[in-house]
């Protein structure tokens, strides 16, 4: 407890920031304030807000942070991150603070009308990648700004001993790996010297974990029905679940992809569709015209199709498979599953349903 105590004392005199200090404004907050434009833009997102925040992160940044989403009342938001970084511990605080709240982060900048090249010219760099981390869904795309990290180092005046350099190391590492991030980016961290920086790109920091795209790892287990046995996978993402069924009948494979929504949802959806297909990396995949393709049960929408062996070759060697239903007009309702780390475990299983 007491290296705890003494952490953010240490880190007031250690630096991680991008760009001198006195190049950068303390971080300020902005949202829409007209309540017309804040409810339309939190009924398109499932009633997730966009918080801007740039600038410096300092002392007390945290404390301004909340009392910005209190006095708007926010209930859920995306915290849009334009910052060279400033404070390790108080970017740590404003992290947890965020994880608290159940927000998600990204990295953007603010426009009266949306400018993809602003957003992509904006960082997130050093001190802010740990307050991006408290995301409990982090994005980062070529779509977003960038993401950057490097070693945390001493300030001009001050010193600080390899002891404490080694706790405050492993306060980090504990921080990053309670908020779901590999620990091999602080290690990463290491590499760049005080000037430099290390820029994740959209692929390092998914495999890094420390970004998500609002999506959880899936998750495969074979499971029992009636002593037959099937495979069931299941990816949480921030907006919807999917979950997927392999079954095998009279060594025969098929395929349930299941978009969990609600009872009502689910119903409408299967009653309004013009048609129901699949996608492997993009492309459509297993079509079927008319209102037969996709069914209603509780509150899963499921796609039920046969798998033949050409279909499970290019799933086994696809990134991600998607499931959609087209209603009104352009209107279609879907959900992914992300492949790489199940592939595995759906041709073992097929392979069994082949020779039982």
């Amino acid at each position: 407890m007491k290296i705890i105590k003494q952490f953010a004392c240490w880190v007031f005199a250690i630096a991680c920031v991008a760009t001198p200090a006195s190049a950068n404004e303390p971080m300020t907050f902005f949202m829409e304030s007209d309540q017309q434009s804040r409810l339309a833009a939190a009924l398109l997102r499932g009633g997730v807000e966009d918080i801007y925040a740039s600038g410096e992160i300092t002392e007390g940044t945290k404390d301004r942070f909340l009392a910005f989403v209190r006095s708007r009342q926010v209930e859920a938001a995306k915290i849009h991150f334009n910052s060279p970084g400033g404070s390790l511990a108080e970017g740590i605080e404003l992290g947890r603070a965020i994880r608290s709240l159940g927000f998600f982060t990204s990295v953007g900048v603010y426009t009266p009308s949306y400018d993809p090249d602003a957003d992509s010219a904006s960082i997130c760099a050093s001190a802010c990648a740990y307050a991006y981390a408290g995301g409990t869904s982090r994005f980062l795309s070529q779509y977003t700004g960038k993401l950057g990290i490097h070693q945390f180092y001493s300030a001009p005046g001050s010193a600080t001993s390899n002891e404490e350099v080694q706790q405050i190391s492993g306060l980090i590492v504990a921080y990053l790996d309670q908020m779901g991030v590999d620990a091999k980016a602080f290690s990463i961290s290491t590499i760049a010297n005080p000037d430099g920086m290390i820029w994740l790109s959209p692929d390092d920091a998914l495999g890094l974990k420390f970004a998500n795209n609002g999506s959880d790892a899936p998750e495969a287990e074979i499971k029992l029905a009636g002593m037959v046995p099937y495979l069931r996978i299941q990816q949480d993402h921030h907006d919807v679940t999917t979950r997927v069924l392999f079954l095998c009948y009279e060594r025969e494979l098929s395929m349930m992809f299941g978009m969990v929504t609600d009872p009502t949802s689910s119903a409408m959806f299967a009653e309004n569709q013009k048609r129901s297909y699949l996608e492997l990396d993009g492309e459509e995949f297993l079509d079927i015209p008319g209102n037969t393709g996709a069914k209603a049960s509780d509150s899963v929408v499921w796609i039920e199709r046969q798998v033949s062996e050409a279909d499970l070759i290019r799933i086994v060697t696809s990134t991600e498979m998607a499931g959609w239903i087209d209603g009104f007009g352009a209107v279609r309702y879907g959900a992914s599953l992300q492949l790489p780390t199940v592939r595995a475990k759906i041709s073992d299983f097929a392979e069994q349903c082949s020779i039982s």
